[in-house]
């Protein structure tokens, strides 16, 4: 599979009608309310305008794998943090009898634990929880896959953003893909000596890492001093950065980044004062 986080050059509208800046802005905007909204029914939206936006942008639909991957690999702790959600007192917008409701309970008298297991309420609860972290990662991968590095950093700088900052940003959206591509490195070259992580077995599993944790802390350590040595070679915080890209925004940017904060605000206004987006 492809780099999930990458840019890819285009034509299309998101690639080159709207300014870096304007995608950042709404990008930021969307998963920060995101991230406070629990009921699904708001969340929901979010994620079919970021497909939207995915389509526009002729983003391959394989990168949306990452979402299936990820969440079948965090199944355990979304399970145990569900089973948690079967208490009435949690709910303040839903129904408490209706979120209440059991499919599979089990009462535990001990630990402070009380009632553990799926209720409507604890499923629904999930229901928002995959629909944001999906809604988040279509939103990053589109931004990511239309918006490059450079525009990205350029327009930071733009912004009088720290340089320090700035550097670790762009750091970090290199360092990443190359870890993935490096671990991916490592399994290939494993598997062909007949290695195989797939056990249920926890001690199995741990002696079983080995193989990979081992090449992959070295490889680490030379990825952490090539870096250092790429940054005292641009000679990192010399100096002034002088940005690339100015911020001129054309009426329709304008027109996006006004829309997007006065639904912000009054999504925020709506959470706060009318619990919208809760439950």
């Amino acid at each position: 599979m492809d780099n999930v986080f990458s840019y890819r050059e285009g034509a299309t509208f998101l690639h080159k009608r709207l300014h870096p800046l304007t995608k950042m802005v709404v990008f930021f905007l969307v998963v920060f309310i995101a991230g406070l909204w629990l009921d699904v029914r708001y969340i929901a939206p979010l994620l079919i305008i970021g497909f939207v936006l995915a389509y526009v942008g002729k983003v391959p639909a394989k990168l949306f794998l990452f979402i299936v991957i990820a969440l079948a690999l965090t199944w355990f702790p979304t399970l145990r943090s569900t089973v948690a959600q079967s208490r009435p007192e949690y709910f303040k917008v839903l129904d408490p009898t209706w979120a209440s409701t059991g499919i599979l309970t089990l009462n535990v008298p001990f630990l402070g634990l009380d009632r553990l297991g799926l209720t409507y309420g604890s499923l629904y609860w999930l229901a928002g929880r995959i629909c944001r972290f999906a809604a988040v990662v279509t939103w990053a991968i589109v931004l990511l896959y239309t918006t490059s590095i450079s525009d990205i950093t350029s327009t930071l700088y733009s912004l009088k953003v720290p340089t320090s900052i700035v550097f670790v940003i762009q750091i970090t959206y290199k360092f990443i893909p190359y870890m993935a591509t490096t671990i991916n490195q490592i399994q290939d070259a494993q598997k062909l000596r007949g290695w195989n992580l797939k056990t249920a077995n926890i001690v199995k599993l741990f002696k079983r890492s080995v193989p990979l944790a081992n090449p992959l802390m070295r490889r680490t350590a030379v990825i952490v001093e090539q870096v250092t040595t790429a940054t005292q070679i641009r000679g990192f915080g010399s100096g002034v950065v002088t940005p690339l890209r100015d911020l001129t925004l054309s009426s329709l940017d304008k027109i996006i980044i006004w829309v997007t904060c006065i639904g912000f605000v009054v999504a925020i206004f709506a959470l706060i004062f009318f619990k919208v987006g809760l439950i």
